[in-house]
């Protein structure tokens, strides 16, 4: 499937967003463990405001770019996953050990696992 430079722009930026959240999954955790890292909750909130950016891109973008790819489709809808995994953060944020526990057992691996499928996926149209 050939993309317009727009569209191969679009997915750059997207492919980079996801590298970012990525970067910033491995300070949080790492904040955990290493007190000098203090910014552990300010990264998590940018996280969160990503994962906003990434769902409005994988709705108004990529699922039209990709309309006729029922697999990137599907990964696209794999996304509410890592969404589900956030709340379970809901009303747990000053709760250390319960926010330990979901980022690092449930919200990070599941992010991780979603952006190794979708980037299968979009791997041709970032290298080219």
């Amino acid at each position: 499937m050939n993309l317009t430079p727009e569209q191969l722009a679009v997915v750059r930026q997207y492919a980079a967003l996801l590298d970012t959240v990525e970067e910033g999954f491995t300070y949080v955790v790492e904040s955990f463990h290493n007190y000098e890292r203090t910014h552990g909750d300010v990264v998590l909130a940018d996280i969160f405001t990503a994962f906003g950016q990434i769902e409005a891109t994988n709705q108004q973008s990529l699922a039209s770019f990709f309309a006729e790819n029922e697999a990137m489709l599907a990964e696209i809808e794999r996304f509410s996953a890592v969404v589900d995994e956030a709340w379970k953060l809901d009303g747990k944020l000053d709760d250390q050990n319960a926010k330990q526990h979901i980022v690092e057992n449930h919200l990070a691996p599941a992010f991780e696992a979603w952006k190794t499928n979708i980037m299968d996926h979009l791997r041709q149209y970032v290298e080219q």
